[in-house]
C-alpha cells in the first residue's frame, strides 16, 4: 500500500483535495489526522456520530493510551504513541483493499509533535506538497476569521453576501510571512531526503482531472479522474467579498505578484 501524506499551509483548499481523493476508487485519505485536538464528552460523541472511520491521533491517544501514557509523552518526547497509532491507522486502512492511503499535514503540526516527521520517513511516506496563490490564499484565510468560518460543505447551502475591509499593512506581512514559511517547508522536504511532489490548488480549479492525473503517475497509481469535492468554495468573487478590492490588488501588484 502507498503511503503519502499532503504537506501544506493554512487556507490552501487542501480540505477540498483530500476530500476529492478519498472518493477515488484507489485511495484512502484522512484530513487533518495530527491536528491538536482537546477532547471532551461532547467532542467525542461528535466523532462517534460522524462517518470518519480514523480517528485523529488526540482522541485515539486519550482512548487508548491512558492518562500515564499522554504524561509520559509529553515529558520525555517520546514518539512510541505515534508509533503505535500509525501502526494501527495503517492496518486498519489496509484491510479495506485500497492501494493507496494518505492524511494532511499543515506544516507546523511538525513542530508541535515531536517524532512525527522522522517516523514518516522512516516509515516510507512520500509528500504531495499542496501550495495555493498567495494573496489569495492569505485574503481566504482573513475572509474565514473576520466570518468566523473556515470550510462549507455543500449540504449546508452556504452563502454569505457581506463584504470586508483588508488592512493593507496586514495584508502585506501575511504575504510575507506567507511566502517565507513556503520557502521553509520546501526547504524541510529536501532536507529530509524524501520522495515529494509540489501541486496547485489553481489546477485541482480549473483542470483537476489532469492534476489528479500527476497525483496518480506520482503514487505510481492507475489515472482517475477527479471526484467532485462535497466543499465548497468560500469566496466566489474577490470583488464582492473584499470592499477596498482595488488597494488589495495594488499592493499585490507592488508585491510582484497577482491575485489571478
Amino acid at each position: 500500500m502507498k503511503k503519502f501524506f499532503m504537506m501544506t499551509r493554512g487556507r490552501t483548499g487542501s480540505t477540498a483535495v483530500i476530500d476529492s481523493l478519498n472518493k477515488t476508487r484507489s485511495i484512502t485519505t484522512a484530513q487533518e489526522l495530527f491536528i491538536k485536538y482537546k477532547v471532551n464528552k461532547k467532542s467525542s460523541h461528535a466523532i462517534k456520530q460522524s462517518e470518519r472511520i480514523i480517528s485523529r491521533y488526540d482522541i485515539w491517544r486519550q482512548q487508548n493510551a491512558g492518562l500515564l501514557s499522554i504524561i509520559s509523552e509529553k515529558l520525555l518526547r517520546s514518539d512510541a504513541l505515534i508509533i503505535q497509532y500509525l501502526d494501527e491507522v495503517e492496518s486498519s486502512v489496509k484491510k479495506s483493499g485500497v492501494d493507496a492511503f494518505g492524511f494532511k499535514v499543515i506544516s507546523h503540526h511538525f513542530k508541535q509533535r515531536p517524532g512525527l516527521k522522522e517516523n514518516l520517513v522512516k516509515r516510507g511516506y512520500s509528500v504531495v506538497y499542496l501550495t495555493r496563490n498567495i494573496p489569495r490564499q492569505v485574503i481566504s484565510g482573513i475572509v474565514a476569521k473576520k466570518r468566523g468560518k473556515y470550510n462549507a460543505h455543500e449540504k449546508e447551502n452556504y452563502q454569505n453576501d457581506s463584504s470586508f475591509l483588508i488592512d493593507i499593512d496586514n495584508f502585506r506581512s501575511l504575504i510575507e510571512l506567507e511566502q517565507k514559511s513556503q520557502q521553509e517547508d520546501l526547504t524541510l522536504l529536501q532536507a529530509m531526503g524524501i520522495d515529494y511532489t509540489v501541486i496547485r490548488y489553481e489546477d485541482f480549479v480549473s483542470n483537476p482531472d489532469q492534476l489528479f492525473s500527476d497525483i496518480m503517475s506520482f503514487l505510481n497509481l492507475p489515472s482517475e479522474k477527479a471526484p467532485k469535492s462535497s466543499y465548497s468554495i468560500m469566496i466566489e468573487n474577490l470583488n464582492n467579498t473584499i470592499e477596498n478590492y482595488e488597494q488589495v490588488r495594488e499592493c499585490t501588484k507592488q508585491l510582484g505578484m497577482s491575485l489571478d
